[in-house]
């Protein structure tokens, strides 16, 4: 996917040999997987429908990097996915202590994109506490992403996204209005 070859035939064929060894992949394998069909912007329904449950028993092997390449890949996709974003939602809420500041955002950001009708509290409480931890190492995109992210799926705390407008405020004075944002995080503020 980094090679930037988008061939739609070899992606279809990529994915049926894939289904055919599926059940063999490690985590890392069912992330890079799902990571390079959605960067490459493939759907492929069977593929994801397929490892959308072959990956319930193994997802106490994914490291936090897995997990959010995987929610990502979901969401930018759109593919529908309630059983794994459930298990995810339940796994990530104990390991977040684990996430840097890009899974972080990607996880909350995939929850938000689906407009998941459910997101275990738990695991918006934590991403913000973690968030409000890293602050330093939070791009001002990121932040951006993470509060957009909370206000879609209803999961905003008052108190705890202080901290967040706080940091972007003090950023944007502290540029001098050099402060730029992507288009991408321009377009979560709609």
């Amino acid at each position: 996917a980094t090679v930037g070859y988008t061939d739609p035939h070899l992606f279809d064929t990529m994915s049926q040999l894939a289904l055919l060894k599926l059940d063999t992949f490690n985590s890392q394998e069912i992330a890079n997987t799902m990571w390079a069909y959605a960067t490459m912007n493939h759907p492929a329904p069977a593929l994801f429908f397929a490892i959308s449950k072959l990956s319930l028993p193994k997802l106490d092997t994914f490291n936090s990097q897995e997990l959010a390449n995987t929610l990502w890949a979901f969401a930018t996709l759109s593919f529908p996915a309630p059983e794994l974003f459930d298990s995810i939602s339940n796994l990530a809420a104990s390991k977040l202590h684990t996430f840097n500041a890009q899974e972080l955002t990607n996880t909350i950001w995939a929850y938000a994109t689906v407009y998941y009708y459910y997101i275990n509290p738990q695991l918006t409480k934590g991403i913000l506490q973690e968030a409000t931890q890293k602050l330093e190492s939070l791009l001002s995109e990121q932040i951006i992403i993470i509060l957009w992210s909370m206000a879609v799926s209803n999961s905003i705390d008052t108190e705890s996204v202080i901290p967040l407008f706080s940091e972007v405020s003090k950023r944007y004075h502290l540029s001098q209005n050099h402060f730029q944002l992507s288009r991408e995080a321009l377009s979560q503020l709609h």
